[in-house]
């Protein structure tokens, strides 16, 4: 079998196509995103959110205080209020609104729009009371999200608050800079990753894709040793040596390959780039590595499907990695949602979503018990998809060749 993996490991890394799709692609499109991205976190997580504030003596609520001291790392202002009317709050709110236009979130009419952004806001916050304070967002992105954990930072110690109002200013501004302590916490450890940059996850789907493009190879390789397909295969078939140890061989040969381009990219993804993935680097490299194994796995078992041509088993394999990739929420986000709203057993053996769900439950939840369960699953497909191809493997025969 050493002959059989020396062999096959030469014939790798002589083949330019696979070298350009498996190591320099990935590599190149990486640092795209590292300059395409690299600055928008930064600008769009330091601007200041624009909320509108409703209410008598709004100027000397508590809540109030809580937001004039937040900010940023960087130290700049993070909410930038107004204080209005109810009735301009709403409108405001409405121009604020993504896709918003002369009409409102209702349909009416609202006029004259002014497209400054003095006039807009993503958030209305109504003081009726020192203890009762309610939030009306028009979408939930990343500021409404924040803004959303504000208050219920501040609706957990409310009372508290209340309390240190009737006992003088000094009273209440230990009580103020408590719930600004815990807004702080809430928002740069609410979730168990450190990185809270949504363009990580760009990064993320990335290794996910090179995992998977370890079954294109995985195909060729393969389809290369049936009779069927090549002269290669002829000999091969006609050969005293077993079918499990050439096929093993092979499997070992682009294993290694794929963890090399894996380790490489890694590497310059966070030794070079300095991408922060927010997740355990060890757990990160783990989930990497099952990743690639699920890859070969899919290209091992769609090659033994029937005695098909290359070109009808590469299109099956097309056809499996793109609607996996599409059903995934690679392409559009929203999809991943509705598959698993309806039929999220296509989630649980997907292997593109199952790859990026372990990738996104480490930096969101981290180690956690989302995330063991998609390595199990992980597992499970992998030697799921091996059995299956072995089982095909050997019921494949080719006596009339």
């Amino acid at each position: 079998m050493g002959r059989i993996y020396t062999f096959y490991m030469k014939k790798i890394f002589r083949t330019k196509t696979i070298l350009f799709w498996g190591l320099a692609f990935p590599l190149i499109l990486g640092s795209l995103f590292f300059f395409a991205f690299s600055s928008i976190y930064g600008q769009q997580s330091s601007k200041a959110m624009k909320v509108a504030v409703v209410g008598e003596n709004a100027k000397e609520h508590p809540f109030v205080k809580v937001l004039e001291g937040l900010t940023y790392d960087n130290g700049s202002k993070m909410i930038d209020i107004t204080y209005t009317t109810e009735e301009e709050a709403i409108r405001m709110l409405e121009l604020g609104a993504p896709n918003s236009s002369a009409k409102g979130l209702n349909g009416q009419d609202l006029g004259k729009v002014d497209d400054s952004e003095t006039k807009k806001v993503i958030g209305v916050i109504t003081l009726k009371s020192d203890t009762d304070v309610t939030l009306e967002i028009a979408a939930n992105d990343m500021y409404q999200s924040i803004l959303s954990g504000i208050v219920s930072a501040y609706r957990a110690k409310a009372e508290y608050i209340q309390d240190a109002s009737t006992k003088g200013q000094e009273a209440l501004q230990i009580a103020v800079e408590s719930v600004q302590k815990d807004i702080k916490y809430t928002e740069n450890s609410g979730m168990a990753g450190n990185n809270k940059d949504p363009y990580v996850a760009y990064f993320y789907n990335l290794l996910a894709m090179m995992c998977i493009l370890g079954s294109t190879t995985m195909l060729d390789m393969i389809v290369s040793l049936q009779p069927n397909t090549s002269d290669t295969g002829l000999r091969v078939g006609a050969s005293g040596v077993s079918k499990l140890k050439y096929e093993s061989g092979v499997v070992l040969a682009v294993l290694t390959y794929q963890l090399l381009s894996m380790g490489i990219a890694l590497v310059y993804l966070l030794g070079i780039l300095g991408i922060n993935f927010g997740g355990e680097i060890p757990m990160i490299i783990l989930t990497s590595f099952l990743g690639v194994l699920l890859g070969i796995s899919l290209g091992y078992f769609v090659a033994h499907i029937g005695r098909f041509k290359y070109s009808v088993k590469n299109s099956i394999l097309t056809l499996i990695t793109l609607g996996g990739g599409a059903l995934s929420g690679l392409y559009a986000v929203q999809l991943k949602a509705v598959v698993e709203e309806n039929a999220p057993i296509i989630n649980r053996i997907n292997p593109m979503s199952v790859i990026t769900d372990a990738y996104y439950s480490l930096n969101i939840f981290g180690t956690g018990k989302r995330f063991y369960m998609g390595i199990l699953i992980m597992l499970g497909l992998t030697a799921g998809l091996f059995l299956l191809g072995g089982l095909l493997s050997r019921r494949n025969q080719y006596e009339s060749l």
